[in-house]
């Protein structure tokens, strides 16, 4: 008895996968090879009524509170060379505007990673290069023995407040907060990620494409140091293909590192 309700049991599993096989058949051959939504409806029942909208505020918008605008010159230049060490300059900076991602990583190391502007994660953190593009940048530092504890981390525009590429009115306003950075820091050598910060600081128009893997010179203070370019990591994440090229980069900005070792 229990050998025949066995057999019963398989023989009706074989025959609802039938149907169901012969069903999926049927519908490939009308043509059906995609699921045109995750729940079954009914194409028959009469439509359900459209949700009303929701109501329009006739208020006007409360503006956001704009940041205070650092100390300027008379002549209309931010006066940031009264401070003589960065410490002091971020105190001032951050009374300004609290949570910029001003600097991350070792102030004395002598080597300077300039990014472009802040992403998301990095308004969110107060740090710059945090979340995807800060975590492919931590890989591309450790594969030529480097980390945020032996190299300094900054941005040519920390002070945006919102994520995406600075706009040219806005380069000019961070200018001399870069240098300032530039001045305190002394760096023997920079690599600077992206097209924006490479053209701004090295004086140059030709692409990133052009500039990657190039020695170039940047003023830091009354001095010129080495750079060198290559892509911005929220670039790479984009397009991985040109990682290969990335690498090169960092080999050859290591190379720099070495030849400009304290002795």
């Amino acid at each position: 008895m229990v050998a025949r309700e066995g057999l019963r049991t398989a023989d009706g599993q074989r025959t609802r996968a039938a149907v169901v096989q012969a069903a999926f058949d049927w519908w490939m051959l009308a043509g059906v090879d995609t699921p045109a939504a995750a729940e079954p409806r009914s194409w028959l029942a009469a439509p359900a009524e459209p949700p009303l909208p929701e109501p329009v505020s006739t208020a006007a918008p409360r503006p956001a509170p704009a940041a205070r605008p650092l100390a300027r010159a008379p002549g209309g230049a931010e006066d940031l060379s009264r401070f003589a060490t960065l410490d002091a300059l971020h105190a001032h900076v951050r009374g300004l505007f609290p949570g910029a991602p001003l600097f991350d990583g070792a102030a004395a190391s002598g080597i300077l990673v300039m990014g472009e502007a802040p992403s998301a994660a990095d308004l969110e953190t107060g740090r710059p290069f945090t979340g995807p593009a800060g975590r492919l940048l931590d890989r591309m530092l450790a594969a030529i023995g480097l980390d945020r504890g032996s190299c300094g981390i900054t941005l040519l525009v920390p002070r945006r407040g919102v994520p995406g590429p600075p706009r040219p009115e806005e380069i000019e306003e961070d200018l001399p907060l870069t240098k300032a950075h530039l001045r305190l820091l002394a760096p023997r050598a920079i690599l600077l990620l992206g097209a924006t910060a490479a053209q701004t600081l090295a004086g140059e128009t030709a692409p990133i494409s052009a500039l990657r893997g190039r020695r170039l010179r940047v003023s830091c203070g009354e001095r010129t140091v080495p750079a060198l370019a290559t892509f911005n990591p929220a670039y790479l994440l984009r397009r991985p293909e040109d990682k290969a090229l990335a690498w090169a980069d960092l080999l050859a900005f290591r190379t720099l590192l070495e030849e400009t070792a304290p002795a």
